[in-house]
């Protein structure tokens, strides 16, 4: 039986340790390396033949769900198991949308972990019970808001309103006039039915306009 390789990330290495034990005592586990950030995996994966990832999301650098990104654009047949202590809704739909393999939250037993491994090596998804509830939880948030579209345009000039910045320091960083900001920003409230900049980015955010 052919043995999977593994990346280990945790920005702790404690953490990481911990893991790399519970990983030990399973026959279908070969090399295991360990790493402390996202960019540190990118160069793992050129060096190493490579399975299955295990990855925390709160990372410095390069977090869990940018690796996840680059993952599934240029090394789409290595597997990735997300670990996180965040498991609100938002952040859950993220990291499923994305394309994660698996998701648990850190607070799992040896036991979830050992059966996350084994179904995603066996090509399929793994969820935790309480990653599932996170994640209708905000399929039912999401189809409170009406289907909306910003342009492109709208939404960078929401973020950068989102960032506290003035219409003129917008105006400056687009490349286009302090009026054209003011029209966007105008539209972006008339579509979002928002009353101030505070609450269209509040809409944003939670309807997914930003993911």
């Amino acid at each position: 039986m052919k043995k999977a390789n593994i990346i280990l990330a945790d920005d702790h290495l404690m953490f990481l340790e911990g893991i790399n034990t519970i990983l030990s005592d399973m026959q279908e586990i070969g090399d295991v390396h360990l790493a402390t950030e996202g960019k540190q995996v990118l160069r793992l994966l050129n060096q190493f033949e490579i399975d299955l990832i295990i990855s925390d999301i709160s990372m410095p650098k390069m977090d869990g769900i940018e690796l996840l990104t680059e993952l599934k654009k240029k090394h789409d047949s290595v597997k990735i198991i997300m670990l996180s202590m965040l498991d609100n809704h938002r952040t859950v739909h993220k990291v499923i949308q994305k394309g994660a393999d698996g998701f648990i939250p850190k607070f799992t037993s040896k036991e979830e972990l050992q059966t996350a491994v084994r179904t995603v090596l066996d090509n399929e998804h793994y969820f935790s019970e309480i990653i599932k509830q996170r994640y209708m939880e905000s399929v039912f948030e999401r189809k409170k808001y009406k289907n909306i579209e910003l342009s492109p345009r709208e939404k960078e000039v929401l973020s950068l309103l989102g960032d506290e910045l003035t219409s003129k320091e917008i105006s400056e960083k687009l490349f286009i006039s302090v009026n054209t900001v003011e029209t966007h920003r105008k539209n972006i409230l008339l579509k979002t039915g928002s009353k101030t900049t505070t609450g269209a980015v509040k809409y944003a955010i939670e309807s997914g306009l930003f993911d």
